[in-house]
Protein backbone atom coordinates (compact mmCIF):
# COMPACT_ATOMS: atom_id res chain seq x y z
CA UNK A 1 0.00 0.00 0.00
CA UNK A 2 0.85 3.76 -1.14
CA UNK A 3 0.44 5.68 1.71
CA UNK A 4 0.37 9.57 1.92
CA UNK A 5 1.69 10.88 4.93
CA UNK A 6 1.18 14.44 5.66
CA UNK A 7 2.34 15.35 9.74
CA UNK A 8 3.73 17.76 11.52
CA UNK A 9 7.56 17.89 11.40
CA UNK A 10 9.03 14.70 13.21
CA UNK A 11 12.09 14.24 11.09
CA UNK A 12 14.72 14.47 12.54
CA UNK A 13 13.13 12.53 15.93
CA UNK A 14 13.49 15.09 19.21
CA UNK A 15 10.25 14.72 21.59
CA UNK A 16 7.06 15.33 21.89
CA UNK A 17 4.42 14.76 18.98
CA UNK A 18 7.14 13.56 16.35
CA UNK A 19 7.56 10.54 18.34
CA UNK A 20 4.74 8.97 17.15
CA UNK A 21 5.26 10.38 13.54
CA UNK A 22 8.86 8.69 13.41
CA UNK A 23 8.21 5.26 14.98
CA UNK A 24 4.70 5.17 12.99
CA UNK A 25 6.02 5.56 9.81
CA UNK A 26 8.99 2.63 10.32
CA UNK A 27 6.31 0.43 11.39
CA UNK A 28 4.26 0.90 8.89
CA UNK A 29 7.29 0.14 6.55
CA UNK A 30 8.17 -2.64 8.33
CA UNK A 31 4.77 -4.12 7.44
CA UNK A 32 5.59 -3.95 4.31
CA UNK A 33 4.04 -0.50 2.94
CA UNK A 34 5.34 2.74 1.03
CA UNK A 35 5.02 5.77 2.55
CA UNK A 36 5.21 8.80 0.18
CA UNK A 37 5.92 12.39 1.60
CA UNK A 38 5.71 15.98 -0.18
CA UNK A 39 6.51 18.10 3.27
CA UNK A 40 10.33 18.20 2.56
CA UNK A 41 11.18 16.92 6.01
CA UNK A 42 14.06 14.29 4.48
CA UNK A 43 13.12 10.69 6.25
CA UNK A 44 14.79 8.58 4.69
CA UNK A 45 12.17 6.37 5.46
CA UNK A 46 9.71 7.98 2.73
CA UNK A 47 9.98 8.65 -0.96
CA UNK A 48 9.49 12.16 -1.59
CA UNK A 49 7.93 14.63 -3.73
CA UNK A 50 8.62 18.22 -4.45
CA UNK A 51 7.35 20.32 -1.32
CA UNK A 52 4.97 22.30 -3.34
CA UNK A 53 1.15 22.09 -4.60
CA UNK A 54 2.31 20.08 -7.52
CA UNK A 55 4.63 17.83 -5.35
CA UNK A 56 1.24 17.11 -3.63
CA UNK A 57 -0.61 16.89 -6.88
CA UNK A 58 1.62 14.07 -7.83
CA UNK A 59 1.32 12.56 -4.44
CA UNK A 60 -2.24 12.22 -4.28
CA UNK A 61 -2.36 10.57 -8.02
CA UNK A 62 0.46 8.38 -6.84
CA UNK A 63 -1.17 7.29 -3.39
CA UNK A 64 -3.50 4.51 -2.24
CA UNK A 65 -4.62 6.65 0.49
CA UNK A 66 -4.45 9.61 2.70
CA UNK A 67 -3.08 10.06 6.23
CA UNK A 68 -3.27 12.92 7.61
CA UNK A 69 -3.00 14.16 11.26
CA UNK A 70 -5.10 15.93 12.53
CA UNK A 71 -3.85 18.62 15.82
CA UNK A 72 -5.11 22.15 17.56
CA UNK A 73 -2.98 24.40 16.27
CA UNK A 74 -3.81 26.74 13.32
CA UNK A 75 0.26 26.75 12.45
CA UNK A 76 -0.82 23.18 11.52
CA UNK A 77 -3.62 23.52 9.24
CA UNK A 78 -2.15 23.29 6.05
CA UNK A 79 -2.16 19.71 6.87
CA UNK A 80 -6.25 19.53 7.23
CA UNK A 81 -6.17 21.10 3.75
CA UNK A 82 -4.18 18.25 2.16
CA UNK A 83 -7.41 16.14 2.86
CA UNK A 84 -8.85 18.54 -0.31
CA UNK A 85 -6.22 15.95 -2.73
CA UNK A 86 -9.81 13.82 -2.80
CA UNK A 87 -11.07 15.73 -5.12
CA UNK A 88 -8.55 14.71 -7.67
CA UNK A 89 -10.01 11.39 -7.17
CA UNK A 90 -13.02 11.35 -4.95
CA UNK A 91 -13.84 7.81 -6.09
CA UNK A 92 -10.59 6.10 -5.81
CA UNK A 93 -8.84 8.06 -2.83
CA UNK A 94 -9.45 7.25 0.70
CA UNK A 95 -8.53 9.58 3.14
CA UNK A 96 -7.97 8.91 6.83
CA UNK A 97 -7.74 11.33 9.38
CA UNK A 98 -5.57 10.83 12.83
CA UNK A 99 -6.98 13.01 15.12
CA UNK A 100 -5.01 14.41 17.72
CA UNK A 101 -7.30 17.47 19.53
CA UNK A 102 -9.81 19.32 18.99
CA UNK A 103 -9.99 22.96 18.18
CA UNK A 104 -10.81 24.34 21.68
CA UNK A 105 -7.47 23.38 22.79
CA UNK A 106 -6.54 26.67 21.70
CA UNK A 107 -8.84 28.08 24.77
CA UNK A 108 -5.09 26.50 26.98
CA UNK A 109 -2.44 28.57 24.57
CA UNK A 110 -4.54 31.54 23.95
CA UNK A 111 -5.42 34.58 25.90
CA UNK A 112 -9.54 34.04 26.31
CA UNK A 113 -11.11 37.20 24.48
CA UNK A 114 -13.42 37.96 20.84
CA UNK A 115 -9.97 37.24 18.82
CA UNK A 116 -9.68 33.93 20.36
CA UNK A 117 -13.59 32.86 20.74
CA UNK A 118 -13.56 34.16 16.64
CA UNK A 119 -10.57 31.94 15.57
CA UNK A 120 -11.94 28.73 17.09
CA UNK A 121 -15.33 29.39 15.19
CA UNK A 122 -13.10 29.86 12.57
CA UNK A 123 -11.47 26.79 12.74
CA UNK A 124 -14.23 24.78 14.08
CA UNK A 125 -15.96 25.80 10.45
CA UNK A 126 -12.78 24.63 8.64
CA UNK A 127 -12.36 21.18 10.03
CA UNK A 128 -16.08 20.20 9.84
CA UNK A 129 -16.40 21.20 6.17
CA UNK A 130 -13.46 19.55 5.24
CA UNK A 131 -14.41 16.12 7.50
CA UNK A 132 -17.18 15.50 4.71
CA UNK A 133 -14.37 14.09 2.51
CA UNK A 134 -12.90 12.33 5.20
CA UNK A 135 -13.18 8.24 5.45
CA UNK A 136 -12.93 7.23 8.92
CA UNK A 137 -10.79 8.93 11.98
CA UNK A 138 -8.23 7.42 14.08
CA UNK A 139 -8.09 8.91 17.76
CA UNK A 140 -5.53 8.44 20.15
CA UNK A 141 -8.01 7.93 23.01
CA UNK A 142 -11.57 6.93 23.69
CA UNK A 143 -12.77 10.35 23.86
CA UNK A 144 -11.13 11.88 21.05
CA UNK A 145 -12.89 8.63 19.07
CA UNK A 146 -16.18 10.00 20.00
CA UNK A 147 -15.56 13.50 19.38
CA UNK A 148 -14.66 12.43 15.91
CA UNK A 149 -18.06 11.14 14.74
CA UNK A 150 -20.06 12.93 17.26
CA UNK A 151 -18.69 16.35 16.65
CA UNK A 152 -17.33 16.37 13.60
CA UNK A 153 -19.52 13.81 11.97
CA UNK A 154 -16.93 11.05 10.52
CA UNK A 155 -19.24 8.11 10.32
CA UNK A 156 -16.21 5.46 11.23
CA UNK A 157 -14.15 6.69 14.24
CA UNK A 158 -11.22 4.20 15.89
CA UNK A 159 -9.41 4.28 18.76
CA UNK A 160 -5.81 3.68 18.84
CA UNK A 161 -3.88 4.33 22.09
CA UNK A 162 -0.12 5.36 21.67
CA UNK A 163 2.91 3.30 22.60
CA UNK A 164 6.53 2.84 23.25
CA UNK A 165 9.57 1.04 22.12
CA UNK A 166 10.31 -1.60 24.80
CA UNK A 167 13.45 -2.77 22.48
CA UNK A 168 15.39 0.77 22.97
CA UNK A 169 13.71 1.47 26.59
CA UNK A 170 15.13 -1.89 27.81
CA UNK A 171 16.83 -1.18 30.98
CA UNK A 172 19.22 -3.95 30.30
CA UNK A 173 20.83 -1.86 27.55
CA UNK A 174 21.03 1.46 29.54
CA UNK A 175 24.26 3.06 29.62
CA UNK A 176 25.99 5.38 32.60
CA UNK A 177 25.04 8.97 32.77
CA UNK A 178 25.57 11.46 34.74
CA UNK A 179 22.42 10.65 36.74
CA UNK A 180 24.57 7.91 38.24
CA UNK A 181 26.57 10.71 40.49
CA UNK A 182 23.50 11.28 42.71
CA UNK A 183 23.70 7.42 44.46
CA UNK A 184 21.41 7.34 47.80
CA UNK A 185 18.48 10.00 46.03
CA UNK A 186 15.21 8.55 44.88
CA UNK A 187 14.75 9.62 41.61
CA UNK A 188 11.63 11.17 40.29
CA UNK A 189 10.94 11.73 36.78
CA UNK A 190 8.68 14.35 35.02
CA UNK A 191 9.00 15.14 31.45
CA UNK A 192 7.06 17.23 29.20
CA UNK A 193 6.61 21.45 27.94
CA UNK A 194 7.10 23.39 30.87
CA UNK A 195 5.62 26.15 28.41
CA UNK A 196 1.66 23.88 28.20
CA UNK A 197 -0.12 24.49 31.66
CA UNK A 198 -1.91 20.91 31.35
CA UNK A 199 0.67 19.41 31.02
CA UNK A 200 1.42 19.34 35.41
CA UNK A 201 4.60 21.87 36.09
CA UNK A 202 3.15 23.83 38.19
CA UNK A 203 1.63 20.36 40.34
CA UNK A 204 4.74 18.93 39.85
CA UNK A 205 6.87 21.69 41.37
CA UNK A 206 4.63 22.01 44.26
CA UNK A 207 4.88 18.20 45.23
CA UNK A 208 8.77 18.57 44.67
CA UNK A 209 8.40 21.28 47.58
CA UNK A 210 6.35 19.25 49.88
CA UNK A 211 8.36 16.64 49.68
CA UNK A 212 11.57 18.50 50.52
CA UNK A 213 9.96 19.09 53.93
CA UNK A 214 9.66 15.70 54.86
CA UNK A 215 12.31 13.94 53.21
CA UNK A 216 15.63 15.52 51.55
CA UNK A 217 16.81 11.79 49.67
CA UNK A 218 13.75 12.45 47.34
CA UNK A 219 15.28 14.13 43.75
CA UNK A 220 13.27 15.35 40.83
CA UNK A 221 14.59 15.11 37.76
CA UNK A 222 12.58 17.36 34.73
CA UNK A 223 13.05 16.58 31.09
CA UNK A 224 11.50 19.52 29.68
CA UNK A 225 12.97 21.54 25.70
CA UNK A 226 13.92 24.95 26.08
CA UNK A 227 11.37 27.26 27.05
CA UNK A 228 10.46 30.75 28.29
CA UNK A 229 8.56 29.83 31.23
CA UNK A 230 10.93 30.67 33.99
CA UNK A 231 11.39 27.88 36.53
CA UNK A 232 12.07 28.33 40.21
CA UNK A 233 15.79 27.34 41.28
CA UNK A 234 14.50 24.10 43.97
CA UNK A 235 17.69 22.60 45.86
CA UNK A 236 15.69 18.75 45.04
CA UNK A 237 15.35 19.84 41.30
CA UNK A 238 17.72 19.01 38.24
CA UNK A 239 16.42 20.21 34.98
CA UNK A 240 17.71 18.92 32.26
CA UNK A 241 16.99 20.14 28.01
CA UNK A 242 17.80 19.48 24.72
CA UNK A 243 18.11 15.85 25.38
CA UNK A 244 17.93 13.69 22.23
CA UNK A 245 15.18 10.96 22.44
CA UNK A 246 17.44 7.79 21.62
CA UNK A 247 19.22 9.45 24.88
CA UNK A 248 16.60 9.22 26.88
CA UNK A 249 16.48 5.60 27.95
CA UNK A 250 19.59 5.70 29.63
CA UNK A 251 18.73 8.51 31.95
CA UNK A 252 15.18 6.86 32.29
CA UNK A 253 16.87 4.01 33.80
CA UNK A 254 18.17 5.63 36.55
CA UNK A 255 14.57 6.79 37.58
CA UNK A 256 12.79 5.31 40.94
CA UNK A 257 9.58 6.53 40.18
CA UNK A 258 7.93 8.94 37.29
CA UNK A 259 4.82 10.94 37.25
CA UNK A 260 2.40 11.34 34.68
CA UNK A 261 0.18 13.74 36.26
CA UNK A 262 -2.24 16.36 34.01
CA UNK A 263 -4.17 19.57 35.06
CA UNK A 264 -7.43 18.79 34.09
CA UNK A 265 -9.25 21.22 31.21
CA UNK A 266 -12.70 22.01 30.16
CA UNK A 267 -12.39 23.41 26.98
CA UNK A 268 -13.81 20.28 25.46
CA UNK A 269 -17.47 18.51 27.43
CA UNK A 270 -15.94 14.65 27.15
CA UNK A 271 -12.78 15.42 29.76
CA UNK A 272 -9.28 15.11 29.30
CA UNK A 273 -8.64 13.25 25.73
CA UNK A 274 -4.81 12.69 25.97
CA UNK A 275 -2.79 9.36 25.06
CA UNK A 276 0.61 10.34 27.12
CA UNK A 277 3.73 9.29 24.95
CA UNK A 278 5.89 9.79 27.97
CA UNK A 279 3.40 7.17 30.32
CA UNK A 280 4.01 4.26 27.51
CA UNK A 281 7.81 5.01 27.80
CA UNK A 282 7.74 5.20 31.32
CA UNK A 283 6.13 1.49 31.38
CA UNK A 284 8.65 0.14 28.72
CA UNK A 285 11.47 1.40 31.38
CA UNK A 286 9.90 -0.73 33.56
CA UNK A 287 9.34 1.81 36.12
CA UNK A 288 6.75 2.61 38.95
CA UNK A 289 4.01 5.30 37.19
CA UNK A 290 2.17 7.86 39.44
CA UNK A 291 -0.79 8.75 37.20
CA UNK A 292 -3.38 11.17 37.39
CA UNK A 293 -6.68 9.47 37.78
CA UNK A 294 -8.73 10.67 34.22
CA UNK A 295 -9.58 9.98 31.01
CA UNK A 296 -7.28 6.77 29.31
CA UNK A 297 -4.61 7.34 31.89
CA UNK A 298 -7.52 5.49 34.14
CA UNK A 299 -7.59 2.88 31.91
CA UNK A 300 -4.43 1.91 31.21
CA UNK A 301 -2.48 2.34 34.67
CA UNK A 302 -4.34 -0.22 37.22
CA UNK A 303 -3.56 0.90 40.25
CA UNK A 304 -1.51 -1.79 42.44
CA UNK A 305 -1.05 -3.55 39.59
CA UNK A 306 1.28 -1.67 36.88
CA UNK A 307 1.30 1.93 38.83
CA UNK A 308 -0.15 3.76 40.75
CA UNK A 309 -3.43 6.33 39.91
CA UNK A 310 -3.93 9.75 41.95
CA UNK A 311 -6.15 12.80 42.57
CA UNK A 312 -4.97 16.08 41.45
CA UNK A 313 -4.17 16.75 45.23
CA UNK A 314 -0.09 17.02 46.15
CA UNK A 315 -0.43 15.21 49.50
CA UNK A 316 -1.81 12.37 47.99
CA UNK A 317 0.98 12.16 45.40
CA UNK A 318 3.72 13.11 47.73
CA UNK A 319 2.53 9.81 50.00
CA UNK A 320 2.39 7.72 47.13
CA UNK A 321 6.17 9.00 46.12
CA UNK A 322 7.40 8.53 49.60
CA UNK A 323 5.49 4.77 49.76
CA UNK A 324 7.37 3.74 46.91
CA UNK A 325 10.87 4.70 48.51
CA UNK A 326 9.98 2.71 51.45
CA UNK A 327 8.60 0.00 49.54
CA UNK A 328 11.26 -0.78 46.26
CA UNK A 329 10.14 -4.14 45.80
CA UNK A 330 6.76 -2.87 45.57
CA UNK A 331 7.89 -0.28 42.66
CA UNK A 332 9.57 -3.37 41.16
CA UNK A 333 6.71 -5.26 40.43
CA UNK A 334 4.61 -2.00 39.80
CA UNK A 335 7.38 -1.62 37.01
CA UNK A 336 7.95 -5.05 35.60
CA UNK A 337 3.77 -5.03 34.93
CA UNK A 338 3.83 -2.38 33.41
CA UNK A 339 6.54 -3.03 30.92
CA UNK A 340 4.99 -6.91 29.98
CA UNK A 341 2.20 -4.64 29.24
CA UNK A 342 4.47 -2.67 26.69
CA UNK A 343 5.72 -5.53 24.99
CA UNK A 344 2.45 -7.28 24.81
CA UNK A 345 0.14 -4.43 23.75
CA UNK A 346 1.30 -0.99 24.12
CA UNK A 347 3.96 -0.87 21.36
CA UNK A 348 4.43 0.92 17.95
CA UNK A 349 4.15 -2.50 16.17
CA UNK A 350 0.23 -2.49 17.77
CA UNK A 351 0.29 0.64 16.57
CA UNK A 352 0.84 -0.17 13.15
CA UNK A 353 -1.30 -3.15 12.79
CA UNK A 354 -4.41 -1.52 13.97
CA UNK A 355 -3.74 1.79 11.54
CA UNK A 356 -3.09 -0.59 8.72
CA UNK A 357 -6.66 -2.44 9.72
CA UNK A 358 -8.00 1.28 9.33
CA UNK A 359 -6.15 1.83 6.06
CA UNK A 360 -7.18 -1.47 4.73
CA UNK A 361 -10.90 -1.31 5.49
CA UNK A 362 -11.00 2.19 3.74
CA UNK A 363 -9.63 1.30 0.30
CA UNK A 364 -11.53 -1.97 0.45
CA UNK A 365 -14.53 0.16 0.54
CA UNK A 366 -13.44 1.62 -2.98
CA UNK A 367 -13.64 0.07 -6.15
CA UNK A 368 -9.74 -0.79 -6.24
CA UNK A 369 -7.91 -2.35 -3.57
CA UNK A 370 -4.75 -1.06 -2.08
Amino acid sequence: MKIGFFYVPYYPLTMGRSVHGYNLVRALKKRGHTILSCLGDGDPECIHYERSRAGAIRLGRSADVLYIRIAGRPVHSYLERATLLKLLRPFSLPVIWEVNAPVEELQGSYPPGRERDAMIKRENRKRKALARLVDAGIGVSEVLRDYIGNDLGIRKSYSIPNGSDPVLFDPGRAEETVLHRFQGTFKVFWMGNAATPWQGIELMLEVARETAKRDRQVLFVLVTGESLVPLPVLSNVLVLRQMSYHDLPHYLAAADACLCIYKPYDWLSYGFYGSSLKLFDYMAAGKPVIASDMGQLSKIIRHGVNGLLVPNAIEEITESLLMLKEDREKGGRLGMQARNDVIGYYNWDRVAQETEAVLMEACGSYAHVC
